[in-house]
């Protein structure tokens, strides 16, 4: 990491102190956005490492990508061709989109960055991995069109990732340790998800429609921080929510 100082420090340093005291991922990413601003990048995304299992969105931790592109990019499955992905979980140093070595892409993933750089912008990026003992851990995208390219300003981006990244992961901790409180209504459906009931069978066991049932079970999800029904039930069965 490069040395800075000066106006660079004292920026910094504002920007990890509010990342600190912040109580939300927006308040976070908002607080990475207007700090990557700064230096010209008008466009972020933030993500962390996942399992094969965890579709694209539920890794992003923060985005603040063009709308369209954001759509584009999911919809087109373009991480699967993004040059950028495998080098910011292979590599620990920041380094400039522009240091991928265009000759050696693949035609899919030279068209995924031409589309990124022509059709939305998006012509000088970089990337600031998060790596730990265990390998990487999360990464921030950056892009604009006229940025600060300088070792200082490159240092407060990864200094600024970072303590973000290390304050995204305690408030996922509060947010797992926090007790699931459900609802009598919740508990009621989770029981019959339980049983094996389909949520048109719970409907009429309860006399309530359909789309009531799969509201009721979401909402359930939500609150166990589980992917999927039947991890909701066994997470349920586990904190002695539901009786099966």
């Amino acid at each position: 990491m490069s040395s800075f100082r000066g106006k660079y420090f004292l920026d910094t340093l504002s920007a990890i102190e509010r990342i600190g005291a912040a109580q939300s991922p927006a308040a976070i990413g908002e607080i990475i956005t207007s700090t990557a601003a700064s230096f010209g990048y008008g466009h972020v995304c933030f993500l962390t490492s996942a399992g094969s299992h965890q579709p694209f969105e539920e890794r992003v931790l923060w985005q603040a990508w063009p709308k369209s592109w954001a759509e584009q990019y999911r919809s087109s499955n373009f991480y699967a061709h993004d040059p950028l992905a495998p080098r910011i979980r292979q590599q620990a140093e920041m380094f400039a989109w522009s240091d991928l070595p265009v000759d050696r892409m693949s035609p899919a993933s030279r068209h995924v960055m031409e589309i990124a750089a022509v059709d939305y912008d998006l012509r000088f990026g970089l990337c600031a991995p998060v790596h730990g003992m265990n390998g990487y851990q999360a990464g921030l995208s950056l892009a604009g069109r006229d940025v600060e390219r300088t070792p200082e300003a490159n240092s407060a981006i990864e200094l600024v990732t970072m303590y973000a990244f290390n304050r995204f992961a305690i408030l996922r901790s509060r947010q797992q340790t926090k007790p699931a409180v459900l609802s009598a209504r919740e508990r009621e459906v989770m029981n019959w998800v339980a049983a094996g009931k389909t949520a048109w069978d719970t409907s009429v066991i309860l006399s309530i429609s359909e789309d009531t049932v799969n509201k009721t079970v979401t909402a359930a999800m939500h609150k166990l921080n589980a992917h999927t029904r039947a991890q909701a039930v066994a997470e349920a069965i586990k904190r002695g929510l539901i009786t099966f």
